[in-house]
């Protein structure tokens, strides 16, 4: 049975639906999802002046996009959109989302297979400090996108988790960066009644890194949201030294740039959306009605009628 974090006078959100990126790679982003993340192609299109309005997005119009489903099946997209994107985008140092971390089978067997990928490896297979029940990798995508590849050895009894049906399969955490975590988890406690959990420290091997730390010495406060369906967010408190995500006008930002998830009725959030709720047809709306709100941290969420 799932586990649902809110109360009833809320609106319900999750499972995640979609994680968006931007990049003028977009063919070739696309067949290193094919090819390396055996992730298969739904659907192709053009995005429509309503549905780049509904992110703030107007310079998007009439620019090419692809849909990728996990072999699996599940219900879940990888969304590619082509547009002449520049900047100096560094991953994993700004606020907003920072990754979509995806539930897999076999976090080692998958660093040998990448490891001759077009993706780079920027965090090898390690069982996580907070608990040896879970190992992670990370890796960087061709379009500046972060993917966490996770695995359980075990479940936790503690949160509902999904089960990897396929060896990469979909996106069950979104992790949101933020100079404030608990800026964020009121946020979401206002709007969708989930309550504040401990910010607990730990040291984050991937962000050491990026932040040009020496291995194993920085400390990051770290929580999580839980969503229905399976679903989590991570919210990471990034060092004083992270910056705002900047990002030209009428675009969205570089790297993980939207995440979509569904909500059974968008009425309560439409005074803080970003444009009227539209109604598209393609995936992974097929008809339904959605909106796009920024959150706490800057970070930009589509909330798709289920």
């Amino acid at each position: 049975m799932e586990k649902k974090y809110t109360e009833n006078k809320y609106p319900v959100i999750g499972p995640w639906v979609a994680s968006t990126i931007v990049t003028s790679k977009k063919d070739i982003v696309e067949k290193s999802y094919q090819d390396w993340l055996d992730y298969t192609l739904t659907f192709q299109g053009i995005i429509s002046e309503e549905l780049a309005n509904s992110w703030g997005a107007e310079k998007l119009i009439g620019s090419k996009f692809s849909c990728l489903e996990p072999s699996s099946g599940k219900n879940f997209q990888l969304r590619i959109i082509e547009y002449p994107i520049n900047g100096d985008y560094k991953p994993l140092t700004t606020y907003g989302w920072n990754a979509a971390e995806l539930v897999v089978r076999d976090t080692d067997e998958l660093f040998k297979k990448l490891s001759n990928s077009p993706f780079k490896i920027i965090g090898k297979p390690a069982d996580l400090k907070m608990t040896k029940q879970i190992r992670a990798m990370q890796i960087e995508g061709l379009g500046k996108e972060i993917f966490y590849l996770t695995m359980f050895k075990e479940k936790l009894s503690k949160y509902d988790l999904p089960d990897a049906e396929s060896d990469i399969d979909n996106m069950f955490i979104a992790v949101l960066a933020t100079d404030n975590p608990e800026k964020v988890q009121n946020w979401y406690m206002k709007n969708f009644g989930i309550q504040k959990r401990e910010v607990s420290k730990t040291n984050i091997s991937v962000l050491d890194r990026s932040f040009g730390f020496q291995m194993g010495t920085g400390q990051y406060g770290l929580t999580v949201i839980p969503l229905n369906g399976q679903s989590l967010i991570e919210v990471d408190e990034y060092p004083k030294i992270a910056k705002k995500r900047n990002y030209q006008e009428g675009l969205l930002p570089q790297g993980n740039a939207l995440m979509s998830i569904f909500i059974d009725s968008i009425n309560s959030l439409i005074p803080m959306s970003i444009s009227e709720p539209v109604m598209i047809n393609f995936p992974p709306y097929n008809g339904a009605k959605s909106i796009t709100v920024k959150g706490a941290a800057g970070e930009l969420i589509e909330f798709i009628e289920r």
